[in-house]
């Protein structure tokens, strides 16, 4: 495990070891829970850490609660969740780059397996909650047991993913290798691309059992279930090997 010196992550010239981008609509229920335990967890594993909080237009306490609990606020001023998780990670200054919902359905302790990847040489790590640990009432059925585990397969046999849980909130990037991608999808298709494109660049990829915790917030998800897993749907197949060896002839 990397231990460093813990230092201050407002100044610009701390090397931060490791950055967690929260992309932020209207999660005031939730947003402190999810910084607290950042924080924490960098200070359990002796790294000096930053929590990057990419608003994308919330019109609840969101943004001040982020701030008072000194987190790094970006505006992401286009609309989607993909366009949030962008501009965060552009922001982001740390060796290892972590994209984490801020529903607090995520555990931070869960990250030390990530970096033990990273250490071994893997460029970007993602979690599987299909293989780790769903608390009760953290899924529904649906999702649970069709929703993501058929896009998952779709995504391992025409992408070659290789990856259990294709739309798993919690992923990490060696800042290095995120330099070299460039995502493009606006809302939640921004799940599967990032494994997606990783496999297609050729990045080394790893997944880690994780814990799945159920949504605290009162309006619960932003997610829009079934025009969100056409989408991710259509977008699959569009990357599918078979469909850019079509492209190229």
């Amino acid at each position: 495990m990397i231990r460093v010196k813990n230092t201050d992550s407002d100044n610009v010239d701390v090397e931060i070891d490791v950055s967690i981008v929260m992309p932020c609509l209207n999660e005031a229920k939730t947003i402190v829970q999810c910084i607290q335990e950042a924080n924490d967890f960098f200070e359990h594993a002796d790294l000096c850490g930053e929590v990057v909080v990419a608003d994308n237009g919330s019109t609840d306490d969101s943004v001040s609660l982020a701030k008072a609990n000194n987190a790094i606020v970006v505006h992401a001023s286009e609309k989607g969740y993909g366009n949030a998780c962008r501009v965060g990670m552009n922001a982001a200054r740390g060796k290892y780059v972590f994209k984490m919902d801020a529903d607090a359905t995520y555990v931070c302790a869960d990250i030390t397996e990530f970096l033990i990847k990273f250490e071994d040489g893997y460029d970007y790590v993602i979690g599987s909650r299909l293989r780790g640990e769903i608390l009760s009432g953290a899924m529904p059925f649906s999702h649970r047991y069709i929703g993501n585990p058929v896009m998952s397969i779709m995504a391992r046999i025409l992408c070659r993913t290789g990856i259990s849980d294709i739309c798993c909130g919690l992923k990490g990037f060696k800042k290095t290798a995120l330099d070299g991608l460039e995502f493009q999808s606006h809302g939640m298709v921004f799940g599967p691309e990032t494994t997606i494109k990783s496999r297609q660049h050729g990045l080394s990829i790893a997944e880690v059992p994780i814990t799945y915790r159920p949504d605290k917030r009162d309006s619960h998800t932003n997610l829009r279930r079934y025009r969100d897993g056409f989408n991710n749907v259509v977008f699959i197949l569009r990357e599918s090997f078979i469909f850019r060896k079509y492209q190229a002839k």
